[in-house]
């Protein structure tokens, strides 16, 4: 019987709820050991997500079964007014607020009396985890870096082209949610703040400090205050440093040597970390318009890159003796059983073009045939095919102009080698005699003079162009 009652309990504890901090028994709705909440506001809490000395984030549930981050503060463990300004202000501003890339506002209430109040959030529950932690893990390669930049510029812009502008002041990795859609949302609108103008200055010192600029310390307040968190916020995910251990005596943070990347994303981050508000973007609209235009250039200085390492084996060995290696060309034609016809094929180049379009600017291409020859084809013609290329119905024509052009310039080439053979061999068969004079000193010819009467300085095989000792055998 003892044996049945003691299992009996122990599956009685075991049914009993625990608290989701401590772990330890709860007896009412109340840790009494941590004092953490089980169902404030009809929310049932699952699990603690984060907490700070004087608060708590949980996970929980409505009674719809509906996920929410449901954020606590307690009153008594306030330091001071400010906390409590924060809180209540974040609640206000996402319940002003609708961006796919900003938490949903749901529900704000507070429970208990006296120095027992307890504040409470409920937001959307955005699934992921923040940028401090993927920093942890790894940092960012420099694609990475572009695309979070792009995403925090897009959700900033729509912040700061509200009436009144609204600005974050807090932009930092451990306020940025990495969502598992490839989405960056900003969180944690606690120390946002609207401007009444563009600027403001005696503001509450909020922040943290490496991502602060350098004006924020003395209570000035603008939209570039964002764009500078943004940009110690990258130079920490790319280097894995904390911006705090970067900053100079000076107020200025240093990160040239402590990154590896390329040019433009350099000149991109010294922009967003100007010391001086006149050396940043005026607005997220003309950083985001900047970073667009350097993406492109990178991108489009990557292509050229490529297209002039493409192998190029077979135009190295035929441009050599040149002076210059020439784009590589590859004829492919496709022939007919019965040979090459007039549509057996198009030439076309290692990037598939048409022959046509890649023979620009004089440049060597093979000549289909069962002779092919090596041709010059005119600039201007080339040109002028690289433009007929949209118009189907004369493309095959101009084809076969071109292959007959070439094939007679490569005719008419070799039936000029072969005359000039002929003319060099001719003229070396005029130097040959068997005179009885051979022999004899070499002596200059002498001046020319009248043909000589027929039948004088005749030779058996020919007839010499003047009179000399030697006569007709």
């Amino acid at each position: 019987m003892e044996r049945v009652q003691a299992v009996a309990a122990r599956h009685e504890d075991e049914a009993a709820p625990a608290c989701v901090v401590c772990e330890a028994a709860l007896e009412g709705a109340r840790c009494g050991h941590c004092g953490a909440a089980m169902a404030p506001g009809g929310y049932r809490v699952l699990r603690l997500i984060s907490q700070s000395p004087h608060g708590r984030v949980y996970l929980a549930v409505d009674g719809q079964g509906t996920r929410v981050a449901l954020k606590e503060l307690l009153f008594a463990l306030v330091p001071g007014v400010e906390q409590l300004d924060a809180f209540e202000r974040e609640a206000a501003v996402l319940r002003s607020l609708e961006h796919p890339d900003i938490p949903r506002f749901v529900a704000s209430f507070k429970e208990g009396s006296g120095v027992g109040t307890r504040l409470y959030l409920a937001q959307e529950l955005l699934e992921g985890e923040t940028l401090l932690e993927r920093i942890s893990r790894s940092r960012l390669d420099e694609a990475e870096a572009w695309t979070l930049a792009e995403q925090v510029l897009q959700t900033l812009s729509a912040l700061h082209r509200r009436t009144p502008a609204l600005v974050h002041r807090d932009v930092k990795p451990a306020n940025l949610i990495l969502k598992p859609d490839g989405r960056v949302a900003l969180v944690d609108f606690g120390a946002a703040r609207h401007l009444a103008r563009d600027v403001t200055h005696g503001s509450t010192l909020v922040g943290t400090f490496g991502y602060m600029p350098p004006e924020q310390l003395g209570g000035t307040v603008e939209p570039s205050s964002d764009l500078y968190a943004l940009g110690a916020t990258l130079v920490h995910a790319l280097s894995g440093r904390e911006p705090a251990d970067l900053v100079d005596e000076g107020l200025v943070l240093s990160f040239e040597q402590h990154l590896q990347v390329s040019e433009p994303l350099r000149v991109f981050l010294g922009r967003l970390l100007a010391p001086k508000r006149s050396g940043r973007f005026a607005s997220a609209v003309e950083a985001l318009s900047a970073l667009r235009a350097s993406v492109e250039a990178l991108a489009a200085g990557r292509s050229s890159r490529v297209a002039s390492a493409a192998p190029d084996e077979g135009a190295k060995a035929s441009g050599e003796g040149r002076g210059g290696a020439l784009p590589r060309v590859e004829a492919v034609t496709e022939t007919a059983a019965t040979g090459v016809g007039a549509e057996a094929g198009a030439l076309r180049d290692a990037r598939g073009r048409p022959l046509e379009e890649a023979a620009v600017d004089g440049a060597s291409v093979p000549v289909a045939g069962e002779a092919a020859e090596v041709a010059q084809v005119p600039p201007s013609s080339a040109t002028e095919a690289m433009h007929e290329d949209t118009k189907a119905p004369r493309l095959s024509a101009r084809r076969r102009k071109l292959r007959w052009a070439l094939a007679a310039l490569s005719a008419t080439g070799m039936l000029l080698g072969v005359l000039r053979f002929v003319m060099a061999q001719g003229g070396s068969a005029v130097m040959v005699t068997d005179s009885p004079d051979w022999g004899r000193p070499t002596q200059a010819a002498p001046p020319a003079q009248p043909a000589m009467p027929p039948g004088t300085g005749t030779h058996r095989n020919f007839r010499t162009p003047w009179s000399g000792e030697s006569g007709s055998r």
